[in-house]
């Protein structure tokens, strides 16, 4: 059995792909599968899977990236389950340093630092991952990026795998209900790179509505078992989601800024202010917060806290 089963699920194929492929053929960690899980792809992988055998194609019709992933889980030999996109890749310690931290049984789920490249794989930016915990993600703190996780995958079958129903958002709805679970670790080294073009940027791409939707089920969830804290979290997390125009607004703000693009931010958030004038003032004041206090924010102190206590054998849970 393989120490990693790395699952890629892919629909468009091509180079980008073939990248993602050799940069886990590159990993200092040698004793794992891959899996691509081909989902209506028309490419011919198996010049891939005749050159190495542990790289195995999956093919299906297009059905979905959820359903794709929860293809290649089911297909995964290792108890340990890589992701990437197909447009991603993996810097050489990735999987080592995951598969290290994952010795220690009570992470359910680790994620790395990443950085942003462009179609041609300039480094364009840094990532905005940090440590994050379930009650983080309630608070619309949680900041994780699913093509930089290793989950165990006993755990993602409990908890259901990923919705196909949800169009978009569906890595964050496994991300929260994995997080509800277990304890998460978070490795602040720069071992993902997460590529930004045209098809994954769109400033029409909008999750505000799915991820209000995440929220209230979790919040039936805690209002259901008397989780006070938990209820809390969550309306103030579902205070701070902006949807619609509004929140395509300030996505495109966030990628215009990315970019340099200054002039296309401002206009951006002005639209959005001009759609919701309070709850984006609302969020951009929250963003500074961050942008000024980084590592520092209350959040990453509190989580911070919890990480020193669980290793001294004093799990302690912080609110």
């Amino acid at each position: 059995m393989p120490a990693v089963s790395v699952v890629i699920p892919s629909f468009r194929g091509g180079w980008l792909l073939r990248e993602a492929v050799v940069s886990v053929q590159s990993q200092t960690l040698k004793d794992w599968e891959l899996i691509i899980v081909s989902d209506g792809c028309e490419d011919d992988f198996s010049d891939i899977e005749r050159l190495d055998k542990r790289v195995r194609v999956v093919r299906q019709r297009n059905r979905g990236v959820s359903i794709a992933r929860n293809v290649g889980i089911r297909h995964a030999q290792s108890e340990l389950v890589a992701f990437l996109d197909d447009d991603d890749r993996m810097l050489p310690d990735r999987l080592l340093a995951q598969f290290e931290v994952m010795s220690d049984e009570t992470i359910g789920l680790c994620h790395t630092q990443f950085r942003i490249i462009d179609e041609s794989g300039v480094v364009i930016g840094t990532g905005a991952s940090h440590e994050s915990q379930y009650r983080d993600f309630l608070r619309d703190d949680g900041a994780i990026l699913l093509s930089s996780t290793m989950i165990r995958k006993v755990l993602i079958q409990e908890v259901g795998g990923f919705n196909p129903l949800l169009p978009l958002s569906e890595d964050l709805d496994l991300l929260y209900r994995v997080a509800r679970e277990s304890t998460l670790s978070f490795l602040p080294d720069v071992l993902t790179e997460y590529r930004r073009h045209e098809s994954n940027t769109s400033p029409t791409t909008s999750g505000g509505a799915e991820r209000k939707l995440i929220l209230r089920q979790h919040l039936f969830a805690a209002e259901a078992r008397g989780e006070a804290e938990n209820i809390r979290a969550i309306r103030h997390g579902m205070s701070y989601v902006l949807t619609g125009r509004a929140e395509r607004a300030i996505r495109y703000a966030h990628e215009a800024r990315s970019r340099q693009n200054y002039l296309g931010m401002l206009s951006a958030l002005g639209l959005a202010l001009l759609l919701s004038p309070r709850l984006t003032l609302k969020v951009s004041l929250r963003q500074a917060r961050r942008d000024t206090f980084g590592d520092h924010s209350p959040a990453t102190l509190a989580n911070t806290r919890t990480r020193v206590g669980r290793e001294n054998g004093q799990p302690v849970e912080h609110n």
